[in-house]
């Protein structure tokens, strides 16, 4: 095995080969109560502050030492400003105060600056003892904990290391977190770092080296510590690159800190050149505002460009509130309060009245206004978001007409301000028409692309689901409309804003996409969907429709279909003096809008679903949305943006759901990805366990013939590290030979288990090697153990590759109803043609075991007696000795299936609801009773308890005794009213309260 104190000694030779001195806790002369090191804070804070009094310096420390609160993110944040930006000490001399600055940290040299890495540090606080594993010292302050598990224990990862930070911080040692930069956990296979506030899902790994190096997948331990712990990097983090808002403490993720240090360089060349800074392409729900905010404060405080004036264009009204929020936000780091420019004059002004700094908001549109100069200042930096949608039109183009000269808003923009510098964020790929990004700002100075964004976690996958066939769309007729614009936009020049506007005005395409019948069956099936998903994290959803009239129609519609939805469902759109009233109450202002975002924004809030038909669809940022209802066209850049609503990393959320009624699926498909799975097969245990295991040594061996991992049984932890690592990359060379690694070592590690006290040192250590390998693959191809949901999602994914002929694509995870509803005669004759028997019988079995969870969950005696059967069903199917056999266990459950159904519909038949057939059967499950009593009497005493369970039960009734006491008196005045046999009540009333109790828990 590979152990958490191995993996320890391994993250502490990174630090010794990256200069770092590394001593164990025990070694430490200091009082455990304290985590700050004062000896050498003082020896290292009078080596920084040459001329300053000793007395200066212990004032210094005597500020980081004390607080005025206990809240750890409301002291961290003190902290990090006097580390950041030094420490003011007031001196009276001669009767006039005296201001000095102490600084803490050496940031321009690193080797003037004391690194310390403390392993086994004891900390008691509150009275208790607390260990962390590592914990690194800079001049004597604890700036990073990281907490260690396991590479080789699969049951344990970095989640527990999570949580034990946690802990830590919130219970046991707060006072270690005071003075924390960042937080570090790792299990040897994942390693990623975040912050004190940040969730598990915002941790990320580091995938760079150095800011010229490609991303490195298979890594993350060595690009952890070479990439984020060099000790200049490091340094250039906490200072640089990690920043405060009112809630929470953001560090930069990998591609944020290379992409903004390389924007940084670029835009500084470009002041001295041709102004052109060049292109970032960030993917949406990567995190771009925040990058953009990150390298403002860093160029505000440049030394080159002398205090530059900052200027951030946008090209809507709701992405100008929503960026120039987050830079408010943020307003420490930036080291001022932005500005909001209301109009072309305002901007003027603002320029004006200012020779350096400021930061200044505007929409695109401001620039056309009017026209001509506005500045002709150098230290000037225009940052243009979304910059691929408004950035054309620098050569002129004419009206043939009327032979008038337009230009777009980009010659407006360089005319206002011809000596600024420019730099270009876009979170879609670049277009290489005439509208050239590059051409106008440069070349990219960094991707971060979808794909990347999904493997690093900044961004979950989205998922994407055709309703087509449901709504009886002519896709045919409205791919030939599309492809039309398409070759308009290829062949002919036509803008993407004109197509866009000829699609809400072409009275042809409202006429399809609006017609009542249509309309009526798009929320029929939007409202369907909806209420089966079970998998909604917190219920938001977004419906995209076509024009404002076709919103206000789908509204209506909804209204009529669920009128109990009111505060559900919301239209957001800008004011129209032309809509209906009714409309007009509808959308309210400004401020509803306003609102409203607040209110979708709010995961307890009844507003779960908002109509939009171009609102909301770029630059709103909701975590927990994560279905979209499109029946709107969209293409490229205007549909990725679009979809990107639902791929926002949220709690709980696997993924975002694209659900298509208009025809995307070609302009989609290339940027969606669904998830894999692998089953691993189980092995039987028997007598011959160590021949087993010995034979599947020597096929292990056989694969790794040209591996060499003999250092793995020498001394040294990090070389053992690199060989676990290093064998799990030669294993998946290819997915034959890991599969083959995969299946033979999940047998020898059950063999192993039985025949461990029969093995030679020596094979148990190579075993032990095998399996540390087999965890490493594992936990780097999915978090941990399946869960339901996977289970669930594998079944769906095998049903529909099974059974399903249509061309929807559904990858929703399947319901235990959809699921059994789907074996209807048509999908089981198909079930039953599919040569391979054993996938068939595992689909029926799937379906049969999650069905009967649900039966479980409503009705105890069907239940009982239904999955006794379904065991031996099972047991029969584990014990097939023949390839005939599996013929005989479908058929099986096939019949099962049959009489599952009838026994669930009985009481249908007999006219019983679900809870009444459910009081039905327990009474009718004692066969004396069936002989005393005639079934219409059992039924009138069903019904009777049904309805005296539903009249008295109290909130958690089937958790509090007293209250159960009193259902059990109710249930024996109806036993007793309708003479029931004494000598069996005391059994049906427990009986009868135990299914009552189940019924209430599911609710």
């Amino acid at each position: 095995m590979f152990t958490e104190e191995q993996l320890e000694n391994v993250v502490l030779e990174y630090f010794q080969e990256l200069g770092y001195e590394c001593l164990h806790g025990s070694r430490l002369s200091r009082d455990i109560k304290e985590v700050l090191l004062y000896d050498r804070i003082e020896t290292r804070l009078k080596k920084l502050n040459k001329g300053l009094s000793i007395d200066i310096i212990r004032e210094a420390i005597r500020k980081i030492k004390t607080f005025d609160t206990n809240d750890v993110f409301t002291n961290n944040k003190v902290f990090s400003k006097y580390l950041t930006e030094t420490v003011e000490v007031t001196e009276f001399v001669d009767g006039e105060t005296i201001y000095h600055r102490v600084s803490l940290v050496d940031w321009s040299t690193p080797e003037n600056n004391d690194f310390l890495v403390v392993n086994q540090l004891e900390v008691i606080e509150k009275g208790a003892k607390k260990i962390p594993d590592i914990v690194v010292y800079v001049n004597g302050m604890p700036l990073v904990v990281i907490e260690l598990k396991s590479a080789s224990r699969e049951e344990v990862n970095i989640d527990h290391a999570f949580n034990q930070l946690k802990n830590y911080m919130n219970v046991h040692i707060p006072s270690l977190f005071y003075y924390n930069a960042f937080l570090m956990i790792s299990d040897g296979v994942k390693t990623e770092a975040g912050t004190i506030t940040a969730p598990l899902d915002r941790f990320s790994a580091w995938k760079k080296i150095n800011v010229e190096d490609a991303i490195i997948e298979n890594r993350p331990l060595d690009t952890m510590m070479y990439g984020l712990f060099n000790k200049k990097r490091m340094l250039d983090v906490i200072k640089n690159f990690i920043l405060f808002t009112n809630e929470a403490k953001i560090m930069a993720a990998y591609h944020q800190y290379y992409g903004m240090r390389k924007a940084i360089v670029s835009t500084v060349n470009a002041t001295q050149t041709d102004g052109r800074a060049g292109v970032i392409w960030h993917t949406q729900g990567s995190g771009k505002s925040y990058s953009m905010v990150f390298l403002t404060g860093n160029l505000v405080k440049h030394h080159q460009l002398k205090n530059p004036t900052i200027i951030v264009i946008t090209d809507r009204n709701d992405l100008d509130g929503q960026l120039f929020a987050t830079f408010s936000g943020a307003s420490d780091f930036i080291r001022q309060t932005p500005l909001q420019a209301e109009s072309r004059s305002h901007i003027k002004d603002l320029l004006e009245n200012r020779k350096t700094g400021g930061i200044i908001f505007s929409t695109i549109q401001k620039f056309e206004e009017e026209t001509g100069l506005l500045s002709d200042r150098e230290n000037i930096i225009v940052m243009v978001d979304e910059a691929h949608r408004t950035q054309y039109g620098t050569d002129a183009k004419y009206d043939i007409a009327t032979g008038e000269q337009k230009y777009g808003y980009a010659k407006y923009l360089r005319d206002a301000i011809p000596n600024a510098a420019f730099i270009a964020f876009t979170g879609t790929p670049i277009e290489t028409t005439d509208k050239s990004t590059t051409g106008l700002f440069g070349e990219v100075i960094d991707v971060y692309d979808m794909t990347q964004a999904v493997q690093d976690g900044a961004t979950v996958k989205i998922y994407y689901e055709s309703r087509l066939a449901k709504v009886k769309l002519d896709e045919t007729q409205m791919s030939e409309i599309d492809k039309e614009y398409w070759r308009m936009q290829v062949n002919e020049g036509v803008e993407d804003y004109v197509v866009e506007e000829s699609q809400k005005h072409l009275s042809r395409m409202e006429l399809i996409i609006g017609d009542k019948d249509r309309i009526r069956q798009v929320v029929a099936d939007i409202i369907n969907h909806y209420e089966d998903r079970k998998d909604l994290v917190e219920g938001k959803a977004m419906i995209v429709a076509y024009s404002r009239k076709t919103a206000f129609a789908m509204y209506k519609e909804i209204m009529e279909q669920r009128p109990d939805w009111e505060e559900k469902v919301k239209i957001v759109m800008t004011a129209n003096n032309q809509d209906p009233e009714e409309l007009a109450v509808l959308v309210g202002n400004k401020q509803t809008r306003k609102d409203r975002e607040i209110e979708f924004k709010n995961v307890e809030s009844p507003f779960k679903i908002v109509i939009v038909v171009d609102m909301w669809l770029t630059g709103f940022d909701v975590p927990s949305l994560d279905t979209m209802y499109v029946d709107k066209p969209m293409k490229a850049h205007n549909l990725m943006q679009a979809i990107a609503r639902v791929n926002r990393v949220y709690s709980g959320k696997t993924g975002g759901l694209v659900v298509d009624y208009i025809g995307l699926k070609r302009n989609l498909m290339e940027a969606l990805k669904t998830y894999t799975s692998r089953d691993q097969d189980k092995v039987q245990e028997n007598e011959q366990a160590r021949d087993i295991a010995l034979n599947i040594l020597e096929v292990l061996r056989n694969q790794f013939h040209k591996f060499n991992y003999r250092d793995f049984f020498g001394n040294s932890d990090k070389r053992r590290y690199e060989v676990i690592r290093d064998g799990a990359e030669f294993a998946q060379a290819t997915e034959k030979g890991k599969a083959l690694f995969l299946t033979e070592t999940k047998k020898l590690k059950d063999v192993y288990k039985i025949c461990t006290g029969l093995l030679t040192k020596e094979i148990k250590e190579e075993i032990a090697y095998f399996i540390a390998v087999r965890s490493f693959i594992l936990k780097s191809s999915k978090p941990g153990t399946p869960d339901l949901k996977e289970v669930n999602e594998r079944i769906s994914k095998l049903l529909e590759n099974a059974i399903l002929e249509d061309g929807v694509m559904v990858l929703t995870e399947a319901t235990t109803n959809e699921s059994f509803d789907l074996l209807n005669e048509e999908n089981i004759s198909k079930l039953r043609a599919i040569p391979q028997k054993n996938i068939a019988t595992t689909i029926l079995m799937r379906v049969m075991k999650e069905k009967l969870k649900d039966v479980k969950k409503k009705n105890m005696i069907v239940s009982k007696s239904f999955s006794e059967r379904f065991e031996k069903i099972i047991e029969k199917y584990h014990n097939r000795n023949d390839h005939l056999d599996v013929y005989e266990v479908f058929e099986e459950l096939l019949k099962f299936k049959e009489e599952l159904e009838e026994a669930i519909n009985e009481g249908t038949q007999l006219g019983l609801s679900y809870e009444e057939k459910a009081f039905f059967d327990v009474l009718g499950s004692d066969p004396d009773i069936k002989s005393l009593l005639q079934d219409e009497i059992l039924l009138n005493i069903a019904k009777d308890l049904a309805q005296t369970v539903k009249e008295h039960r109290s909130h958690d009734w089937d958790k509090k005794e007293s209250a159960q006491a009193r259902m059990r008196l109710y249930i024996k005045k109806v036993l007793r009213k309708w003479d029931y046999p004494p000598n069996k009540e005391p059994k049906a009333v427990e009986d009868v309260l135990e299914q009552a109790k189940l019924q209430a828990a599911n609710m």
